[in-house]
C-alpha cells in the first residue's frame, strides 16, 4: 500500500526572503499538517551555506533523524545532489566537481535518516542534436557505478529519474524518454537501483503518466508528485495542470507500488503566514488521492 510523503522542498526558502525554513520548521509543520513520512531534498539542503555543507553535517543528519523520530514521522526516500539546466552545458562550471563529491554525503546522510532510496538524475552528456542514445547509456552506466557501490555499503537504494525531455531541436536530457531510462536500470541489473518518477516530467515532455507508471511496473520504488501544463515544470499541485489523475492513480494500483506517493511542490507561491495552511492542503489532497486508487 502507497504512504504519503512530501519533500522538505514543500518548506524550503522563506517566500520574499533570501532565507531558509530550518528542517525543525519543516518537519513542524509538515507533522501538523499530518505527515508522517517526509522525502528529505537533499539537493537544496547540500548547496553552498547550507547544513550538508558544514563540517558537522553527521551531526546535523542525525539531529535531524532524532527530531523526526520524536515526532514520529519517518524518511523513507531522498533526493541528492545533480547538476541543473544550463549547468550540464557549461563545462567550465566551477561547482562541478563539488556537486559530485557532494552527491557521496548525500548517500551517507540517507543512511543516518534511515531512508531507503537516494533519487538521483541521471548524467547528461552535452547538448548535441544528434542525441546518442546508446552514448548515453554507457555515460550513465560509468556515471552510476561509483555511487551504486557507496550507496550499497550503506545499504540504500539507487532510484534514477526521469528527465524532462523537450523534444524538437530544444535540449535533450537522458530519461526524459521512458523506455530508454528503463533500459539504463534493467542493464544495469542490480537490485539495489530503480526508477523514479517524476510525474511532472512526464507530463511536460508529453508522455501519459499512467502508461509510463505500467511499463516502469516493479522497477518503480520511489515518486516526485506533481501537475503541470505541459508548458513547463513548474511543479504544481494535482489537478492544477493537465495530468489524468484517475488514470495515474489507477497505474498504482494496477502494478501494485506499496512504496512513498511524495509530493515534489515548492513552497514559492505561498507566504509565511500561509505555511500551514498550505501543507493541510497538500496533505489533505494527497489523502484524497489515495483513495482514487
Amino acid at each position: 500500500m502507497m504512504t504519503l510523503s512530501a519533500s522538505t522542498w514543500l518548506m524550503s526558502s522563506i517566500p520574499g526572503t533570501k532565507s531558509f525554513y530550518t528542517i525543525e520548521q519543516c518537519l513542524d509543520t509538515m507533522h501538523d499538517a499530518g505527515f508522517a513520512y517526509v522525502d528529505a531534498n537533499l539537493w537544496s539542503l547540500s548547496g553552498h551555506g547550507r547544513p550538508l555543507d558544514s563540517d558537522d553535517w553527521r551531526a546535523w543528519a542525525e539531529h535531524t533523524r532524532a527530531y523526526a523520530d520524536k515526532l514520529g514521522m519517518a524518511f523513507r526516500q531522498t533526493h541528492g545532489q545533480t547538476l541543473s539546466s544550463q549547468q550540464w552545458d557549461d563545462p567550465n562550471y566551477a561547482d562541478r566537481e563539488y556537486v559530485w563529491a557532494m552527491n557521496y554525503r548525500c548517500i551517507e546522510a540517507t543512511k543516518i535518516l534511515g531512508a531507503d532510496w537516494m533519487v538521483m538524475h541521471p548524467w547528461n552528456l552535452p547538448h548535441d542534436p544528434l542525441y546518442s542514445r546508446a552514448k548515453a547509456r554507457e555515460a550513465n552506466i560509468a556515471y552510476l557505478a561509483p555511487y551504486i557501490e557507496a550507496a550499497k555499503k550503506a545499504g540504500i537504494g539507487i532510484a534514477v529519474e526521469n528527465m524532462v525531455d523537450f523534444g524538437g531541436h530544444r535540449r535533450r536530457y537522458c530519461g526524459g524518454d521512458p523506455e530508454e531510462l528503463i533500459e539504463l536500470v534493467d542493464t544495469i541489473n542490480d537490485p539495489s537501483v530503480g526508477v523514479c518518477i517524476d510525474t511532472g516530467h512526464a507530463h511536460v515532455s508529453g508522455i501519459r503518466v499512467g502508461a509510463f507508471i505500467r511499463m516502469a511496473g516493479s522497477r518503480l520504488k520511489a515518486t516526485h508528485i506533481d501537475d503541470n501544463k505541459a508548458d513547463s515544470d513548474t511543479h504544481l499541485p494535482p489537478f492544477m495542470g493537465g495530468i489524468d489523475w484517475a488514470d495515474t492513480m489507477k497505474a498504482f494500483g494496477e502494478i501494485g507500488y506499496d512504496g512513498d506517493f511524495s509530493f515534489e511542490l515548492g513552497s514559492h507561491r505561498f507566504p509565511d503566514a500561509a505555511r500551514a495552511t498550505w501543507c493541510r492542503f497538500v496533505h489533505d489532497l494527497g489523502e484524497d488521492l489515495l483513495r482514487m486508487v
